[in-house]
């Protein structure tokens, strides 16, 4: 993962890893209220998270087990469409499909390759209390397919 510290707040990350995906927007118990799409950017390491916290994100970390397994760290992100994106990209094979509120959800069950992304911040305050929301600005999304599709153009379904 290389992360870029951008103008304006901007985190640019390429060859992220994203986890928790939910473009869909599913209500899930006590994680997500129906309608919020989100997901989290896996964070490889201890010193890129404690200079994304000392930046102002909201890096979330579970500490390591006693097996010495390494302490699971992530980024949560905001997807909220509006008249100033996200944008977000899928490529699959040659084709890119620029992707919108209807049809984002599919990001949810595709094989990922790889994910560069863009991220802006919102810092906020309420009651006193202040903080760092990540929001996502953009994103390319490229899809691991079967080398049996990567031989045909596959029409869009409708």
């Amino acid at each position: 993962m290389e992360v870029t510290f951008a103008p304006r707040g901007i985190l640019q990350i390429n060859d992220a890893r994203i986890i928790f995906r939910n473009f869909r927007g599913a209500g899930r118990a006590a994680y997500n209220r129906e309608g919020d799409r989100n997901f989290a950017v896996s964070i490889d390491s201890t010193e890129l998270a404690d200079e994304l916290v000392a930046e102002g994100w909201n890096v979330k970390i579970k500490d390591a087990t006693e097996d010495g397994e390494m302490p699971r760290m992530h980024l949560p992100v905001k997807v909220k469409f509006n008249n100033k994106g996200p944008h977000v990209y899928l490529k699959t094979g040659d084709r890119v499909n620029k992707l919108d509120e209807d049809s984002v959800a599919i990001l949810d069950d595709i094989d990922i390759l790889s994910v560069n992304l863009d991220i802006r911040p919102y810092d906020w305050e309420v009651n006193g209390k202040t903080g760092r929301a990540a929001y996502l600005q953009s994103i390319e999304v490229i899809q691991n397919i079967d080398r049996f599709a990567a031989g045909y153009d596959m029409p869009d379904e409708e």
